[in-house]
């Protein structure tokens, strides 16, 4: 259980919770669904959206921990030495820390801001259930013979109204 005070308490736990989602993502299905024919559950990618607005919320997450952590070796440098009790070397690593630091929120500004930029044109995709799909003149003149006239491929689009269609005609050849 989170503690939000005790950091090794919730940093393993953090980190553990990202390698679950990394694994959650291999596939967007939902475990409540059965598996169908082949043993697979459809995907909804929808939940995409939501999972990138949560990767955003990690970000900013992260690039405050860096903060602090960069500020805790700020505030102690004082006491930071070397394995043979060099204060010199002490604070050039302190120094060190707070560049490698800077950089990266340098970077994870970069991440967020290209994090937002995909969820921006996430939001504006409107996911259909594969079943739902209907087929435009544009995939019609796949299956359409060379040669077919507009009107021709638009009444074909309109003949066809599932993949199985598409395949079987796709399959008897051009024109059939």
């Amino acid at each position: 259980m989170l503690t939000f005070s005790n950091h090794n308490i919730d940093a393993p736990q953090a980190a553990e919770a990202v390698r679950a989602l990394a694994h959650a993502t291999i596939r967007f299905d939902h475990d409540d669904e059965p598996p169908g024919p082949d043993n697979s559950r459809p995907e909804h990618p929808k939940d995409t959206y939501w999972t990138l607005g949560n990767v955003l919320a990690i970000v900013r997450s992260l690039s405050q921990v860096i903060q602090q952590i960069d500020a805790a070796h700020t505030r102690n440098a004082g006491l930071a030495r070397t394995d043979d009790g060099s204060a010199a070397e002490g604070r050039e690593h302190v120094a060190a820390v707070h560049q490698a630091a800077l950089d990266a929120q340098l970077a994870l500004e970069r991440v967020h801001s290209s994090l937002d930029d995909a969820m921006s044109h996430s939001a504006r995709i409107a996911w259909h259930p594969p079943e739902s799909l209907a087929f435009t003149a544009e995939t019609a003149t796949i299956a359409a013979e060379p040669g077919a006239t507009a009107a021709e491929v638009r009444d074909m689009a309109t003949d066809l109204s599932d993949h199985g269609t598409l395949a079987r005609r796709s399959a008897q050849g051009p024109g059939l």
